[in-house]
């Protein structure tokens, strides 16, 4: 097959592939008229988070693990960073938030704004949901240096930044690297790119939360006392 060819067969793959997408949107139009695109779209969600909350009790040393290690940093004053990208970083920063609640020194990494240097065996928090974020990975790398202990949230242990968690939990939802499910077309719609990562992150994190405050006898108005109040 020459070149020429090959090009036109590639132009016509594209173009059933893209008749393929519209059809399954029309098909999702449809579907409004039983169900609107939120409800599907929020069904989606749970479903997601359901298939998270059965992982998680299946693989509960993980989150002993991460429970044990944030529960040691609080008691023992160490400081606690996050990095993270995109909206993954809105995740983090809010995790950020409910940890300083608790009289925690939290950093959030990024790469407009300097941090305090880390200190060995403290420790970072990493979402990223493919687990190759470029700038992700190249600051995490650079911190490496000082020794902290490392937790990695992603869909992706065996990726590079998953590999480089001293403790890294698995977190089930599509990203924008997993191509095989994007390709099916309506969830892309009803849930785009990191959507499901983020939540399951999210509900993740803030279960955490809910752990060391068990854990340290803390309940809502001694965490609300640290709470910043705005204007």
């Amino acid at each position: 097959m020459n070149k020429k060819e090959k090009e036109n067969n590639s132009g016509k793959n594209k173009s059933v592939r893209s008749l393929a997408y519209d059809e399954r949107i029309k098909n999702l139009a449809n579907q409004q008229t039983e169900h609107s695109a939120i409800i599907l779209a929020m069904q989606l969600m749970v479903e997601n988070l359901q298939t998270n909350i059965q992982h998680m009790m299946e693989h509960y040393e993980y989150v002993q693990q991460v429970r044990d290690r944030l529960l040691s940093d609080i008691q023992n004053k160490k400081r606690i960073y996050i990095l993270a990208s995109g909206r993954s970083a809105m995740v983090g920063q809010m995790f950020q938030t409910r940890l300083e609640h608790f009289g925690v020194e939290c950093r959030f990494i990024t790469n407009t704004r300097s941090v305090p240097r880390l200190k060995e065996e403290d420790s970072i928090i990493v979402v990223s949901g493919s687990g190759t974020t470029p700038i992700v990975k190249a600051m995490l790398e650079t911190y490496l240096i000082y020794n902290p202990f490392v937790i990695v949230l992603t869909s992706y242990p065996q990726s590079l930044i998953g590999r480089l968690g001293d403790v890294t939990v698995k977190l089930k939802g599509r990203t924008k690297s997993d191509l095989n499910r994007r390709s099916k077309g309506l969830d892309s719609t009803l849930a785009p790119e990191g959507t499901a990562f983020e939540q399951a992150a999210l509900a993740f994190l803030d279960g955490i939360i809910a752990e060391l405050a068990v854990s340290l006898h803390r309940d809502e108005k001694s965490l609300s006392e640290l709470h910043n109040q705005g204007v």
